[in-house]
């Protein structure tokens, strides 16, 4: 076994997470209201979406980067109108601390995975940026036959995306409790806000031909 690769999968997987955006942003949501599982839903769906484009990407199925590429502007709007509703979602959420694990019910949960991973794989730069990543690496782009390679390198991309998914949601649960109500509700207000404004200006782009 090649850990060389499997190592440059874990870095690609957490990097791939790392920037703020409206999965992190859900993710530490759920966390600072209902808890790590909660929290851990969110990034469930997230976390099938980077396995699924990395196993893509890494055995070379070209056809879902250029159907992304065809369907752009589709796919734009789609994204824009989740983010949209989840923006406006945030901004109506309660701002109160106190844990709510009453109606942290399956269904709640199965609707986070769900809505996270609608918000991974609406995103084209996920998927193209996997296929750009990974045919710049030596045994992947070099040799797009080897499938031991690939298979190696999207274990390390699951292993990343689930150690960051877990990192952040235990992270962000511990520090819940020294969170001010007032500053959920700045939370609240400046990330739903901030995605909301993002998924206008998506829309916005595909109505200028963008």
């Amino acid at each position: 076994m090649d850990l060389t690769l499997v190592a440059t999968g874990i870095l690609i997987g957490i990097g791939v997470n790392a920037p703020v955006g409206p999965t992190n942003v859900m993710c530490i949501h759920r966390a600072i209201r209902s808890g790590v599982t909660s929290a851990l839903a969110a990034g469930a769906g997230a976390f099938v979406a980077d396995v699924l484009f990395a196993g893509m990407a890494a055995f070379g199925v070209s056809a879902a980067a250029a159907f992304v590429e065809g369907h752009l502007p589709v796919i734009k709007v789609v994204g824009a109108a989740v983010l949209l509703a989840f923006g406006v979602k945030l901004l109506y959420a309660p701002s109160s601390v106190t844990r709510d694990t009453a109606n942290d019910t399956r269904a709640s949960l199965l609707r986070a995975a769900g809505t996270s991973f609608a918000l991974t794989v609406t995103n084209p730069a996920v998927l193209l940026g996997f296929f750009a990543i990974f045919g710049g690496l030596a045994g992947i782009g070099d040799n797009p036959g080897d499938f031991g390679a690939a298979a190696l390198l999207t274990l390390g991309v699951a292993i990343g995306s689930a150690a960051w998914w877990l990192a952040l949601s235990m992270g962000a649960s511990h520090l819940a409790e020294r969170i001010a109500e007032k500053w959920l509700a700045r939370i609240n207000m400046l990330s739903g806000g901030g995605l909301a404004i993002f998924g206008f200006v998506l829309l916005l782009g595909v109505a200028l031909g963008y």
